[in-house]
């Protein structure tokens, strides 16, 4: 459902619009001469982020990820941005909290500060940012279980998890990637189209992402850590069960050649002269085979 809200804070005018209709649309039309292209992409999601200067106004795609807690993995969203001099207008296609929590902070304690168009750009971007890292955290907690894990006996799923973890990542990497580059095209554009002013701003945006940046890169250092580290102790595990196969099949061959040996109704009974033979023989290869158990344990090599 569509949903406006309107908010004056001196000479700024910030609008924002959560799923956009046909009229709202239009209505930005009453607001800031966008092109129609302009219009048509406000309609939807985009597939890139990006800023752009039209002269008169300013129009930004900025993509960020929400982690569904459902489904236990990252999912991309979007803040489109259209801004003149003293006009703020936002998109939404869904709720997202950065952008509620904006509103809050409108009425609670940003109500002063504002004094033109760029700063609210700058403390909407802010509260994104600091979202996207919080955001990061769930990542950061499934990184943290593997790591409790890692040396469990018989965790065969460590592996699965350390791929889903992977697979987050890198949907944050790819959005960390992209707000990064819109953060240094604003930069320029956004100090070209408001001034010298707004470069300190538009520069701390870069720094409250660069936050981000590095919980990803300690996040993708440690899991690839782990990855690592489970294949070492999987592929020990394996080679000591071969081992621990390959001296068990050594032991049992002396039992395996006498049990052969007594099946055998054409071989000469050169071993069983009388049937109380059979069974001091198999005494005596028992005992070897204990033997050579209690001297292979002796050396740890069971």
């Amino acid at each position: 459902m569509a949903k406006k809200y309107d908010e004056k804070i001196g000479k700024v005018r910030w609008i924002h619009f959560q799923n956009p209709n046909g009229d709202d649309i239009r209505e930005t039309a009453s607001f800031i001469k966008a092109h129609p292209l302009i219009l048509k992409e406000l309609q939807g999601v985009s597939d890139r982020s990006k800023i752009e200067n039209y002269g008169s106004y300013l129009f930004a795609v900025y993509h960020l990820h929400i982690y569904d807690i459902k489904e236990k993995k990252p999912r991309r969203t979007e803040v489109d941005i259209l801004a003149s001099k003293e006009t703020i207008l936002t998109y939404t296609y869904e709720t997202i909290e950065p952008v509620d929590q904006f509103k809050s902070d409108l009425a609670q304690k940003l109500d002063g500060k504002i004094q033109n168009a760029s700063q609210i750009i700058y403390y909407l971007l802010q509260e994104i940012n600091v979202y996207s890292l919080r955001q990061l955290r769930h990542v950061e907690e499934k990184v943290n279980a593997v790591g409790n894990r890692l040396f469990d006996h018989g965790n065969r799923y460590l592996l699965e998890d350390i791929s889903y973890i992977k697979r987050d990542l890198l949907e944050f990497e790819i959005t960390a990637a992209s707000q990064k580059s819109t953060l240094e095209s604003l930069l320029t554009v956004g100090e070209e189209f408001y001034g010298s002013q707004s470069k300190i701003y538009f520069s701390d945006l870069m720094g409250s992402l660069s936050r981000v940046h590095y919980l990803l890169e300690t996040l993708r250092v440690t899991v690839i850590s782990y990855s690592e580290t489970v294949s070492q102790v999987f592929q020990s595990e394996t080679s000591e069960v071969m081992r621990r196969f390959s001296i068990l099949g050594f032991l049992t061959f002396p039992l395996l050649l006498f049990t052969t040996i007594a099946l055998q109704p054409t071989v000469e009974p050169t071993l069983f002269r009388t049937p109380a033979d059979f069974w001091n023989d198999l005494l005596v290869v028992v005992g070897i085979v204990a033997i050579l158990a209690f001297i292979f344990r002796k050396k740890r090599w069971l």
